[in-house]
């Protein structure tokens, strides 16, 4: 397997975003660079760049499903939308360091946006507490804020199935799950003994996986907020995500990408082979590693499946993109069944 290697980027990536499509994707990095990308040649097609400052860093990006607007989350507290051609469209000043933004996950309907920041002081607006907050964004309203609720702050934020719940994720090893019009505590989960580090869901949001620091990943049931298998790796995870071939008509792949690594600052002191950076390809059904994919010289920070799931993109602390396009293998051998 050859990967593309995409030095896009300058410092670390925060995030890598297919579009509904899977024609495109997004990646986005601490040093405030957000890129368009074509998937089958590895192109740039070009930045996301806001009017004024640059930002000095976007933690999060997405994009609508008719690939229409892309947000991102900028650590200077704005939280801007572009036209997917690259125009800025708008901007919201939001407050604090913001985290993570998603779109609502309603085709036809996604005017609204999960954010969530971190605490913040500052000459202009004070102290900005830990939140999460929804906003609608044509024209820019705030719909909820959830901050006295908040017991520190969180990690990521996502849309739960049906659009009706908010699922956040926090370094203490919890997940949180709200109500995404009232903004009451629904349910909270002990998931991890570390801090949780990535959440994914499947096409439809009725599976959830997250990953910790603590080596594991989790895979629950969205309807009863189960956890229906646990993967026990050797390693700190930063992402996980599941293939999205597992519900394929003809041979699905009930494959789970994961991927980590040690702690960028524990890097130096030990030895090279050692740091565990690789991409882990584990069996969703049996709970053991498939197969691993040679990474980064540095810990995986995110990741994510092509949408035909025919292979997958990384972004590392390295601060490069690698695309991944799977071998023949794959899906031929027995064992990747």
């Amino acid at each position: 397997m050859r990967p593309y290697l995409l030095h896009i980027h300058e410092r670390p990536l925060t995030l890598v975003k297919f579009n509904y499509d899977g024609d495109f994707f997004i990646t986005c990095a601490k040093d405030g660079d957000v890129c368009l990308m074509r998937t089958e040649t590895c192109e740039r097609i070009g930045t996301y760049t806001p009017l004024g400052d640059k930002a000095g860093a976007v933690f999060a990006v997405d994009v609508t499903h008719d690939s229409s607007f892309v947000v991102t989350a900028n650590a200077d507290g704005k939280l801007i939308f572009y036209r997917f051609e690259g125009e800025q469209y708008s901007a919201i000043n939001h407050g604090g360091i913001l985290k993570f933004v998603e779109f609502n996950q309603k085709p036809g309907a996604q005017n609204m946006v999960v954010t969530c920041n971190d605490k913040f002081k500052s000459q202009a607006e004070g102290l900005v507490p830990n939140r999460i907050m929804v906003w609608q964004y044509d024209p820019p309203k705030r719909l909820l804020s959830i901050d006295d609720a908040l017991p520190m702050k969180a990690t990521k934020v996502k849309w739960g199935p049906f659009d009706e719940t908010l699922v956040s994720i926090f370094e203490e090893g919890t997940i949180i799950i709200w109500d995404a019009q009232k903004g009451t505590n629904i349910k909270l989960i002990q998931a991890h003994k570390g801090p949780v580090t990535g959440l994914n869901f499947t096409e439809d949001r009725m599976l959830m996986i997250t990953s910790s620091k603590d080596q594991c990943a989790k895979l629950w049931a969205m309807d009863e907020y189960e956890c229906v298998k646990t993967y026990e790796t050797d390693r700190p995870l930063n992402d996980v995500a599941i293939s999205p071939l597992y519900n394929a008509e003809k041979d699905p792949k009930y494959h789970i990408l994961m991927g980590g690594g040690q702690d960028a600052k524990d890097v130096t002191t030990t030895a090279g082979s050692s740091g565990k950076f690789e991409a882990l390809l584990w069996h969703m059904v049996y709970e053991e590693e498939i197969g691993t994919v040679k990474g980064h010289f540095g810990p995986m920070n995110t990741l994510a499946w092509r949408r035909d799931g025919k292979g997958f993109v990384t972004g590392g602390e390295d601060g490069y993109v690698r695309m991944h396009v799977l071998d023949n293998e794959y899906w031929t051998s027995k064992k990747f069944e």
